[in-house]
């Protein structure tokens, strides 16, 4: 049986290439985010993933410890969790509940420098719970300026009752993270990247599939251009 040899390996000495240097950090950077934004769309995501009855969006906004809590951060129980560094994983999901996923799924080289780096964000609603009262009253809104005008008539009617807790989730994570600029790796965008060389394209939503029997989601996709060159392996983080 043969040894192995200790030898110098060497790499291409005509250009830096891509480390991907910051590659590992983009789920936590998001997450961190969410969990210090302060914006509607911020308060509207932890409140469908913490309350799970009708008036969710009328409920007590979460503070950062409460956010913090709702994070699996760990490989141990996760069934009181609802936010997750991983693909969808059914025994993460309770009943009565609704879960989101955060992942890097997958990777195109733009050349040895660049790469476009395909984010996505899965939603998951228990079925049951798919309907939530509308937030489009200004009179019991602990944020009047924050209701959209476009939910009452000119009368002060809310025409807009009740609304899907699937497409709430969808419409607060799209505000929120498109445009979202991580530092040291760049912008989280949803556009209509299109890598010349493969011809995929990313930055789409779809409904693929039931997550369950008893759930719904939404596949989110966000792309996000990346470079950490250097010239080789022992250069970098």
């Amino acid at each position: 049986m043969g040894k192995y040899v200790e030898e110098e390996w060497s790499y291409s000495t005509y250009n830096s290439l891509n480390r991907f240097e910051n590659l590992d950090s983009l789920e936590t950077k998001i997450i961190n985010h969410l969990v210090n934004s302060t914006s509607k769309h911020a308060d509207i995501f932890w409140k469908i993933l913490k309350y799970d009855d009708l008036h969710a969006l009328s409920k007590p906004p979460l503070d950062k410890q409460a956010r913090l809590e709702l994070i699996n951060n760990d490989n141990g129980e996760s069934k009181s969790k609802r936010l997750f560094l991983t693909p969808r994983n059914d025994d993460g999901q309770v009943d009565q509940c609704s879960s989101v996923y955060i992942y890097v799924e997958n990777i195109q080289p733009v050349d040895g420098a660049k790469a476009l780096v395909g984010v996505t964000v899965d939603t998951s609603v228990y079925t049951k719970i798919g309907v939530i009262a509308g937030d489009g009253d200004k009179d019991s809104s602990e944020n009047p300026e924050w209701v959209n005008p476009n939910e009452s008539d000119e009368q002060g009617s809310i025409v807009v009752p009740i609304k899907s807790r699937e497409t709430v989730l969808l419409k607060s994570i799209l505000a929120e993270l498109n445009g979202l600029y991580l530092d040291g790796v760049g912008y989280l965008l949803f556009n209509s990247f299109k890598e010349a060389r493969t011809d995929q394209k990313v930055g789409y939503v779809d409904m693929p599939h039931n997550h369950r029997e008893n759930s719904h989601g939404h596949r989110i996709c966000f792309g996000l251009i990346m470079s950490g060159v250097s010239d080789d392996a022992k250069i970098g983080y």
